[in-house]
């Protein structure tokens, strides 16, 4: 439940500080001007590692996304370049011209699919946190910290353990952001990202099996 006069979550007993809080001086604080990569890659680092001032910056911060996206691209291509590239050196083993387009063909559907399964993602539990739980977010403002945090996603590359850690870093950056800039409670944030993130774990084991 949200306390309608100072706005914040609580569960069965709220202690009402009777006006709505102000932001910190620091979430207040204007983003750098110019090329900032540093400033960027460590709040991207400060979301990845739960940090509620972080993902609110971010989701207010229009820069945000254009290094929210080169975050996930440069992720996206690390993981594409374990996983996907030698099987296809495996299935393409023959060289010269046909391979080196084989190869690129592959990787630009890879990396395509990649990003609308991410889309797809994101902006599932965005309706459901809208149409279900009165979420107050916009897409965009979500977009723009779970880009940037994308990159706890790379965790797939562990041995043996890599899925399940990603799946679980994924899933609370999902519902830290979501509880942050949607205004939805925790429960609700978890069971929405821990939801839709086991149908995509799903669907990402049972394609390989079928194809």
């Amino acid at each position: 439940m949200k306390c309608d006069v100072c706005g914040q979550e609580y569960g069965l007993a709220h202690h009402c500080a009777g006006v709505a809080p102000t932001m910190t001086q620091e979430e207040a604080a204007p983003p750098p001007s110019g090329f900032a990569p540093g400033y960027y890659l460590g709040l991207a680092f400060d979301i990845a590692r739960w940090d509620d001032v972080s993902i609110r910056r971010a989701s207010r911060d229009s820069t945000a996304g254009y290094y929210g996206a080169l975050v996930w691209a440069v992720s996206a291509v690390v993981i594409l370049l374990s996983t996907a590239l030698p099987g296809m050196l495996r299935a393409m083993p023959v060289p010269g011209p046909a391979l080196v387009f084989g190869l690129v063909v592959g990787m630009t559907v890879g990396f395509v699919f990649i990003g609308i399964a991410a889309f797809i993602q994101i902006g599932l539990c965005h309706l459901i946190a809208k149409w279900f739980f009165g979420g107050k977010g916009t897409l965009v403002g979500i977009l723009r910290p779970l880009l940037l945090a994308w990159f706890v996603n790379v965790l797939i590359l562990i041995p043996i353990v890599g899925p399940l850690a990603a799946g679980i870093a994924w899933a609370a950056v999902l519902m830290l952001v979501f509880e942050e800039v949607e205004g939805i409670d925790r429960l609700r944030a978890f069971l929405i990202a821990a939801g839709i993130n086991f149908c995509f774990l799903v669907l990402q084991f049972e394609i390989p099996m079928r194809h």
